[in-house]
């Protein structure tokens, strides 16, 4: 893999090439760079980076807040990197947005603007009500996977004999 999501990464734009290929805009601190493919395919790579499969993790997210739509996955838990969809994976449009480098989230003209803690901006056609759920739907998964992660008593399982 030629980049991989880290901390850093603030956004995973889609784009589309000159003969309609799908591309990513791979937004982060310092650059931007224009990847092959759709950002599902760099996210389930960095996924398998970190040891699991895109699927577990959006599984374990779902095990966790319950059953919804536009679950955020959790791509590296060393560095709290989990980035959350502003729609269904499935569609083309669909922007992902790091989490923990995300700022604000402002209405401007028909589109919504998400400033990031470098001052960069992104604009999105997912509404503001829309991203501001998503962040708190991702800080409800970040919570209670510190804590899992912090407690020290050890695994217990249903079906031990």
């Amino acid at each position: 893999m030629r980049h991989k999501i880290t901390e850093e990464t603030l956004a995973l734009v889609p784009k589309y090439g000159p003969y309609g290929e799908p591309q990513t805009l791979l937004i982060q601190e310092q650059s931007e760079v224009v990847l092959e493919g759709h950002p599902i395919k760099l996210i389930e790579e960095s996924c398998l980076y970190f040891g699991s499969s895109m699927r577990g993790r959006i599984e374990a997210a779902r095990h966790i807040l319950g059953p919804n739509r536009k679950t955020p996955v959790l791509i590296d838990w060393k560095a709290q990197t989990i980035f959350f969809p502003t729609t269904a994976k499935e569609k083309a449009e669909c922007i992902w947005i790091n989490f923990k480098q995300m700022k604000t989230v402002q209405k401007k003209g028909n589109t919504v603007q998400v400033e990031f803690q470098t001052g960069q901006r992104i604009d999105t056609d997912a509404s503001a009500y829309s991203i501001e759920r998503q962040r708190i739907k991702t800080l409800e998964l970040a919570y209670e996977m510190q804590r899992r992660f912090q407690e020290e008593r050890p695994m217990t399982f249903n079906n031990a004999r």
